[in-house]
């Protein structure tokens, strides 16, 4: 039993960062519009990076939820491999769980909450359904052996960005995360640490691209529920099943919540906003070209 009960705190905690790289990843999409040019595939590999890392963590998010509720319901875990990658009938097998076997200890728990009904579906969620069963993982390399292969995904994902709108606290966000990033490259020069420090600032330096964050949070919305759902079927149900909630507290949080805290990664606003205005009053130059920007 123990190892069975590290099996899930690790599969969960696996399936969780999964979802968070790859969000991180979508953000930094390029569509056209923030391009002068057309955006052309060899620009756009986050894509599939992104895509492949989420779609496999909501694989195993949705999996663990469908075990646990087995296993509260009837003592044991349910096999998972009919289930196949096959992301529309996940979401759909979390939906239609019965919740009402939850034990009583469960109802000083917040309930989960319903799964978002989105503007974006059925397209979004066939978009995932097509990446993760194979077609379009794979589809760079089914394209060379065979022409009529469909490339689809990245035209499919810049028609759902052309859908969307980003608020103006998540754009105010991003801002502060370009003036982070700035700020910290023009401390390395000052300190004459360019070439220790920008290649370990490099993979943090991606731009993001407003279109691709407003998609990405939609995605994140879908995967915020299954945790929840996560969360309460293993919040005291069992005294053989672990609290997953804290392994999912990540996927926890509001969309704008997340996007700053584990996307933009700004940790305190308020200390991040007067530590940005001390560093522009002794580097002038910094804000003017954050200005410019």
């Amino acid at each position: 039993m123990p190892d069975r009960w590290n099996y899930l705190v690790a599969e969960t905690q696996f399936a969780t960062e999964l979802v968070v790289a790859g969000l991180r990843k979508l953000s930094t999409v390029p569509v056209q519009g923030d391009w002068p040019w057309p955006v052309s595939h060899d620009q756009t590999y986050p894509l599939h990076l992104g895509m492949h890392s989420y779609t496999s963590g909501l694989e195993r998010l949705c999996k663990l939820t469908i075990a646990c509720h087995g296993f509260v319901a009837t003592g044991t875990f349910p096999a998972l491999k009919p289930f196949g990658h096959k992301i529309g009938g996940l979401l759909d097998a979390v939906q239609h769980l019965d919740l009402s076997t939850l034990s009583k200890a469960s109802e000083i728990h917040p309930p989960p909450v319903e799964r978002p009904n989105d503007e974006l579906d059925p397209t979004l969620t066939e978009a995932l359904e097509r990446f993760a069963s194979g077609a379009g993982r794979y589809e760079h390399l089914d394209v060379l052996w065979n022409d009529q292969t469909d490339v689809t995904t990245l035209d499919t994902w810049t028609t759902l960005c052309g859908q969307v709108t980003t608020s103006e606290r998540v754009r105010d966000l991003l801002s502060i995360r370009e003036a982070v990033i700035c700020a910290m490259r023009t401390i390395s020069t000052d300190r004459d640490l360019e070439a220790s420090a920008f290649a370990i600032l490099e993979p943090i330096d991606a731009r993001m691209y407003a279109p691709s964050i407003g998609v990405a949070l939609h995605l994140y919305r879908k995967a915020s529920w299954v945790a929840s759902t996560l969360d309460v079927l293993t919040y005291y149900t069992s005294q053989e099943l672990p609290l997953l909630g804290e392994a999912v507290r990540d996927l926890r949080l509001a969309d704008e919540a997340f996007f700053q805290y584990l996307i933009a990664q700004i940790e305190d606003e308020q200390v991040t906003l007067e530590e940005l205005e001390r560093h522009f009053k002794r580097f002038p130059d910094d804000d003017e070209d954050e200005e410019d920007d």
